[in-house]
């Protein structure tokens, strides 16, 4: 199922926004993208819950990240399945990876929020949970 002109332009929103805030190093801007109990796989590991999420971003790395247009599953009127990609270049070195997010998204009193983001890096052997360097 499609989603509507509405819910394209708020989903469209809020995947730019995970790119943005985590460009500006507003974590509290970017954990609050995810439900309460939201979960970020990266690297074979889970973080969960804000909490989580808040320390996984304490270790990683500063840098901009490009996101591409999400193509969008509606699962039903208050549940998405996206798929997107994604370019990271660091801010330390210049470095670039390129990945590909999963992400299920759910409706909430205070719009479209992500309940679950899988990252898998793209590497000469196909997606992978981690980046070849």
């Amino acid at each position: 199922m499609l989603p509507s002109p509405e819910d394209q332009v708020a989903i469209g929103d809020l995947l730019a926004r995970y790119c943005l805030t985590l460009d500006l190093d507003d974590v509290a801007g970017w954990v609050g993208l995810f439900v309460e109990d939201g979960s970020y796989q990266v690297y074979g590991r889970s973080f969960d819950g804000h909490e989580g999420l808040r320390a996984m971003m304490a270790a990683a790395p500063g840098g901009l990240h490009l996101g591409g247009s999400p193509v969008i599953e509606m699962l039903s009127a208050d549940e998405a399945r996206t798929s997107r990609n994604l370019l990271f270049v660091s801010r330390a070195d210049g470095v670039s990876r390129s990945a590909v997010h999963t992400d299920e998204l759910v409706r909430t009193a205070d719009g479209w929020r992500i309940r679950r983001c899988r990252c898998r890096f793209i590497t000469a052997a196909g997606l992978a949970d981690r980046p070849e360097r």
